[in-house]
C-alpha cells in the first residue's frame, strides 16, 4: 500500500511470499466481546476450481516463480511436495493452503495434473499488488473552515453522527481491523490502538506484532483516524466509531496472498469488523476468496473501498456484495460528496452496497482526517494540509479509501448497542437506513449516503427521524455462500447456410472461468445444443460459441439461448439473441 498524489493511489511492490499464522491472544488490556453467531446457513464455502487444463496451461506466463496452492486437506501438503518437488514451502492452515517455489515445468505439470488430483482444490498465481484507494465536543467538528463555510470535519453532521453517538457513544470492546499502511502515533488516536502487526519480512511473511507507531505513508493514519479518532475529549477530530478501539495491520506487500494473511490474522485477534481500503479491478485470486469466505463466516463484518476509477466495483469490495442491493456478509462503499451526489472519480455499479462522503467538491478536496508529523506525499500533493494544537496535523484527502472506515465507524457503533446481531444483520441496517431520493437500489448510489442517525434509530428502535424506504426485496434474512451465479448477455449473430455461425455473447458478472451452453431453436423448436467446456473470464469481452447452420435453407425464426456456469458460482439466467441467417 502506497499512497495518495492528486486523488490517485500508487503502490509499491514486493514480491509475495506466505507463512504460517500463529494464533494468539487478544491485546493486552481488550475486553472482547463474545464473537457473534455464525450466519444461518452461512456454511464455509471452499474455493475449488473450474477450468479445463487447456484453459489453465494458457496461463502459465501469469506465475512466475511463485504459485499458491488450495488442498483439500493440510494432510495432503506432504505427498503433493514430494511428488512435485516443491522447495520450500510456506504452509497456511488457516486457509488450506501453501505457497511454493516453481519452475515452469513445474507450474505446467501442476495444471496439467491438477484438475483431476482430489488432493488439490486450485492453483493459482500469487497476482500483481492491489492499490490503496484514496484519493462531540471535538473543535473540528464545529469549527469553521474559511474556504468553505463548513466545519472543518465537515463529514460529522453531513452523516449526522452526532446524533448517532447519542444513541450509543460505541465501546473499547468492539475492536475494528485495518489493512493499510500501518497506524502512527498522534494524538487523535491516543489510548485507540489496541495493537499494530506489521510482516517483518517480506520473504517470510510471518504477522509480527509492533509496539509503536508503524506508518510511514499516512494512508493508514488517516484511516485509523476515521474509524477511532477519540470522541468528547475536547481535542482535534472525532471518529466515526465512537469508543472503539483499533488493531492496524501493516501491509505494504498487498498481494492477495498477503492481504488474506492479514485478515485472517485480525479475525484471530478478536476483530469485528475489518475495513479494506485497498483494491484493484481484477478478480480476487482464490486464496483471498477463501480468506473472505471463512472471515464472514466466523461472524466479521467485512467493509472495503468500491475503488476510484469511475467504473465498476474494485475487488475485493465486489466480492462482497452481492449484486444490485442483495444481503450479504460485507459491504461495498462508494464516495459521496458536501451535496449528496456521487463523487466523480467513485465506482459504482451492481455491486455498490451504499456511499460516503469521500471528497468535499472537486479536485483537492475531501474529508478531514488526522496524517502523521511526517507525511512528504501529502505535503507535496495538492491537498491542503496544516498544524493542529499539541503538534497534530491534519489533511483534507479524497478517495473511497476514506469513505470506507466512516462505514465500518458506524458499523461499530450499531454492535456496541447490538452487541447480539450478525454480521449480515449490521450490514443490511446501514443499508437500509442511508439516504436515498424515495427510490431502493440504484447502480449510482447503491443504497443511499450513509446516515448515522438513522442507522443507530433503526437498531435501537429510536423513533426515526425520517421515513425509511426498503432499499431492495430481497434485504430480509441472511445471505448464503457461495457468491452469485455468473451473468451473460447474448447478442445478435448473422450467418450464411451450410457454415460455422458464430454465437456471440458476453460474461458480464463472473471469475476465472466458466463452461458455455448454447440452445439453438427455430420457430421455438431445439434444433441444435452446442457447448464449449470453458473460457477463461475477462468482463465485458466477448466470447462466441460455433453452430453449424443446416445445408438446406429453412426460413423460420432462429434464435439461440446461452448460459454459462461456474463450479464456485453457480449457473446463470439464460439469455437469448435472434440469429440472421442469408
Amino acid at each position: 500500500m502506497k499512497t495518495i498524489s492528486n486523488g490517485k493511489a500508487t503502490a509499491k511492490a514486493f514480491a509475495a511470499v506466505v507463512a504460517v499464522l500463529a494464533i494468539v491472544t487478544p491485546p493486552a488490556g481488550a475486553t472482547v466481546v463474545s464473537p457473534p453467531p455464525r450466519p444461518t446457513g452461512g456454511h464455509m464455502q471452499w474455493y475449488r476450481w473450474h477450468p479445463s487444463t487447456r484453459a489453465l496451461e494458457a496461463r502459465t506466463a501469469d506465475f512466475g516463480s511463485t504459485a499458491v496452492v488450495g488442498l483439500d486437506s493440510m494432510r495432503h501438503l506432504a505427498s503433493l511436495r514430494a511428488e512435485y518437488g516443491f522447495e520450500p514451502v510456506r504452509p497456511i492452515p488457516a486457509l488450506h493452503a501453501a505457497q511454493v517455489r516453481v519452475d515452469d515445468g513445474d507450474v505446467r505439470e501442476l495444471l496439467a495434473k491438477g484438475p483431476d488430483d482430489p488432493r488439490v482444490r486450485y492453483v493459482s498465481p500469487v497476482g500483481p499488488p492491489r492499490l490503496s484507494l484514496a484519493l462531540p465536543v471535538d473543535p473540528l467538528t464545529k469549527t469553521l473552515d474559511p474556504t468553505t463555510s463548513l466545519p472543518f470535519e465537515w463529514q460529522f453532521a453531513s452523516s449526522r453522527l452526532e446524533r448517532a453517538l447519542e444513541l450509543s457513544p460505541g465501546s473499547p470492546a468492539i475492536l475494528v481491523g485495518t489493512i493499510d499502511t500501518g497506524a502512527a502515533d498522534v494524538a487523535d488516536l491516543a489510548g485507540k490502538v489496541a495493537g499494530r502487526w506489521h510482516f517483518p519480512y517480506p520473504e517470510s511473511l510471518i504477522p509480527q506484532e509492533q509496539f509503536v507507531g508503524n506508518d510511514e505513508i499516512g494512508h493508514g493514519t488517516a484511516v485509523a483516524s476515521l474509524i477511532a479518532a477519540s470522541v468528547d475529549d475536547g481535542f482535534g477530530m472525532a471518529g466515526f466509531g465512537g469508543r472503539t478501539r483499533l488493531i492496524s495491520f501493516r501491509d505494504d506487500i498487498l498481494t492477495d496472498a498477503s492481504i488474506a494473511v492479514a485478515l485472517t490474522k485480525l479475525v484471530s485477534l478478536g476483530c469485528r469488523i475489518v475495513n479494506m481500503s485497498l483494491g484493484a479491478p481484477r478478480p480476487d485470486q482464490p486464496i483471498l476468496v477463501d480468506a473472505l469466505h471463512k472471515a464472514a463466516e466466523a461472524g466479521v463484518l467485512l467493509v472495503a473501498a468500491a475503488g476510484n476509477d469511475h467504473g465498476p466495483v474494485n475487488y475485493p469490495a465486489a466480492d462482497l456484495q452481492p449484486a444490485e442491493g442483495g444481503p450479504g456478509y460485507g459491504l461495498a462503499v462508494g464516495a459521496s460528496t458536501a451535496d449528496g451526489s456521487l463523487a466523480s472519480f467513485s465506482s459504482f455499479g451492481r455491486r455498490l452496497s451504499l456511499v460516503a462522503p469521500g471528497s468535499y467538491a472537486g479536485d483537492c478536496s475531501g474529508v478531514l482526517t488526522a496524517i502523521g508529523p511526517f507525511t512528504p506525499e501529502f505535503d507535496r500533493s495538492c491537498y491542503r494540509t496544516w498544524g493542529g494544537d499539541g503538534g497534530a496535523r491534519y489533511a483534507y484527502l479524497a478517495g473511497t479509501s476514506f469513505s470506507s472506515p466512516e462505514v465500518a465507524g458506524v458499523a461499530a457503533l450499531v454492535w456496541a448497542a447490538r452487541p447480539e446481531l450478525r454480521n449480515d444483520e449490521v450490514a443490511s441496517i446501514l443499508k437500509e437506513s442511508a439516504q436515498r431520493g424515495g427510490a431502493g437500489w440504484t447502480g449510482t448510489m447503491g443504497c443511499g449516503v450513509l446516515d448515522a442517525a438513522a442507522a443507530l434509530e433503526l437498531a435501537t428502535g429510536s423513533p426515526l427521524g425520517r421515513p425509511l424506504s426498503a432499499c431492495t426485496a430481497a434485504s430480509a434474512g441472511p445471505p448464503t455462500w457461495p457468491l452469485d451465479p455468473p451473468a451473460v448477455r447474448a447478442y445478435r449473430a448473422t450467418g450464411f447456410w451450410a457454415r460455422q455461425v458464430s454465437l456471440p455473447f458476453v460474461v458480464t458478472d463472473g471469475r476465472d472461468a466458466v463452461a458455455a451452453h448454447a440452445v439453438v431453436r427455430k420457430d421455438g423448436k431445439v434444433v441444435a445444443t452446442v457447448a464449449h467446456s470453458s473460457y477463461d473470464i475477462s468482463p465485458d469481452s466477448a466470447y462466441t460459441l460455433g453452430w453449424k447452420a443446416p445445408r438446406a435453407k429453412r426460413k423460420g425464426v432462429y434464435r439461440f439461448c446461452v448460459t454459462v456456469s461456474s463450479r464456485t458460482s453457480g449457473t446463470s439466467a439464460p439469455s437469448c439473441a435472434r440469429i440472421r441467417m442469408r
